[in-house]
């Protein structure tokens, strides 16, 4: 049950440096106070979902079927603006003379409306037949039914916006359709030995309905403020090929390979994105972009051994291409394309061991695992002026300020502790140990 909690908010009467102790009056605002609720969400909502489904399988002399059907259903338990009121969004602050004129119950019963039920039919067929006498294709397609999350259904569910001249903000949308995929795959899966089989797949994603704010703001009614709301405006498209190489467990291991390469494009990875855009002056993109999930190429690879003397241990390799960013600044390029440049690979090793004694009717098994084993670090964010986290171009003009004595008269970070952000990285090499007691 999605719910909102009053916010308390502090504001500091005294503050004593030499002991490092803040102190602080609690102040909790009141909801019923126009002048206050401005900066308050106080909801509650019990959104109702629904699904079932009927599936069976067909199993023929030569071919394999899948067949289903999915049903799903969802209240949001929402209220959206009447037609009429949504260029006077505001029920505490109402711009509209008439609108003004009005008590507050009488603006109630005419200013929302409910936001309508959402249901889906979704079918899913699966087909499996052979080619050869180790060779099987196979052939999957589905529609799938997802409920938008719910800050996108319920930020600022009473549209209140303040004065101004701008884009006052966003509000969200209980009417929103869920998000819609239509997938589907086809492959062939072929063993070359006994052991050792080869799966070659492609695939698609066709994302529709996905949140997003479109480039026209709703303007207020008697001034030059608008704001703006979630829709279903934007969409994606993802495809790819998958090869993977399984040898499975004989002579004490396995191994498993496996390549991706996927291209995943769309409008907007941020549904506030064009509304971003839209807000600090740029214009908003008219083409496909990448998506942040774009990563061109993915490669896995594990290997395990596992000893007749009840030991064994396990490795997991992974690498991957970089994601896209979008760069601040470019020497080729007068408007910069949204994640038009690419971070850096990542790659890392794993280690799983473990060993095994038994002691009469008990047995205790020790392990260990580590996390990145090579201690190689990735480096999973940048800076968008210089696409690396070992550098900005900010750092260095603060350090033409020479602001780090003023930081340090503050008791504050230096400029190169503030620019060294270790969430950029990824985790430096992790080591657990345990034991198991089996009785």
């Amino acid at each position: 049950m999605p719910k909102k909690i009053i916010p308390l908010y502090f504001s500091p009467s005294c503050a004593t440096r030499s002991t490092g102790v803040p102190w602080a009056k609690m102040y909790k605002p009141d909801p019923n106070n126009p002048n206050e609720n401005l900066r308050i969400d106080l909801y509650q909502r019990t959104p109702l979902e629904f699904s079932s489904y009927l599936q069976d399988k067909i199993e023929l002399n030569e071919m394999i079927i899948n067949i289903g059907v999915r049903f799903d259903y969802f209240y949001p338990d929402g209220k959206i603006l009447a037609d009429s009121m949504k260029d006077d969004p505001d029920i505490y602050r109402p711009r509209k003379p008439w609108n003004i004129a009005k008590t507050l119950a009488e603006r109630q019963s005419i200013w929302y409306k409910d936001a309508t039920a959402k249901y889906q039919v979704s079918p899913r067929l699966g087909i499996a037949f052979p080619i050869t006498d180790r060779g099987v294709i196979h052939f999957s397609y589905g529609h799938f039914f997802q409920i938008p999350n719910f800050d996108l259904l319920y930020t600022n569910p009473e549209y209140k916006f303040g004065q101004g001249t701008e884009n006052l903000g966003i509000a969200g949308n209980p009417d929103l359709k869920p998000q819609e995929t239509i997938s589907g795959e086809v492959g062939v899966q072929q063993a070359i030995t006994d052991d050792i089989t080869v799966d070659l797949t492609g695939y698609f994603r066709d994302i529709r309905n996905l949140a997003g704010t479109r480039a026209d703001e709703i303007r207020i009614f008697g001034g030059a403020g608008r704001y703006s709301q979630f829709v279903n405006s934007d969409f994606g498209f993802v495809k790819g090929i998958v090869l993977s190489v399984t040898k499975r467990f004989s002579d004490n291991w396995s191994a498993t390979i496996d390549y991706t390469l996927q291209s995943a494009k769309g409008n907007a990875s941020d549904p506030a994105a064009t509304r971003n855009q839209v807000a600090s002056g740029q214009q908003p993109e008219i083409q496909l972009i990448k998506l942040d999930q774009d990563q061109t190429h993915t490669f896995n690879a594990t290997f395990s051994y596992s000893s007749p003397d009840n030991w064994g241990f396990s490795l997991i390799g992974q690498y991957g291409s970089g994601f896209p960013y979008t760069p601040s600044q470019s020497l080729n390029l007068s408007a910069l394309l949204t994640n038009s440049e690419l971070k850096p690979t990542t790659y890392t090793i794993d280690l799983r061991a473990y060993k095994d004694l038994t002691f009469g009717s008990y047995k205790i098994s020790f392990f260990a695992r580590v996390f990145n084993l090579l201690d190689i670090r990735s480096e999973n964010g940048v800076y968008n002026d210089s696409g690396t986290a070992d550098f900005t171009l900010a750092e260095y003009l603060f350090r033409q300020r020479s602001v780090d004595q003023v930081l340090q008269n503050y008791n504050l970070n230096t400029v190169d502790e503030y620019y060294r952000n270790p969430t950029m990285y990824s985790e430096p090499r992790r080591i657990e140990v345990g034991a198991t007691l089996f009785f």
